[in-house]
């Protein structure tokens, strides 16, 4: 059975996870057009990739725990999906 994921992510200036708690889903990770800078996306071991305002990138089956995000205080990012099954 799926289950909708829909997260809203409080972005902040050190890397934050997705999730808290490991989490498999397919989903598409979305930096909310109003954000001012480019938000930066990491797996936490160094690979980074900026992602500007209003792109959104799609993953299958990843743990949302494995994925970081920052930007400054106050940006947002969305998650928007269902879990594996």
């Amino acid at each position: 059975m799926r289950n909708v994921v829909f997260i809203r992510v409080e972005l902040e200036e050190g890397d934050k996870p997705l999730s808290d708690t490991p989490l498999v889903a397919t989903f598409t990770l979305m930096s909310a057009h109003t954000n001012t800078q480019p938000m930066t996306l990491s797996n936490g071991k160094g690979v980074e990739i900026p992602v500007p305002a209003g792109v959104q990138i799609p993953f299958e089956q990843v743990n949302l725990a494995d994925i970081f995000v920052r930007s400054k205080a106050g940006e947002v990012a969305f998650v928007v999906g269902h879990t594996a099954g």
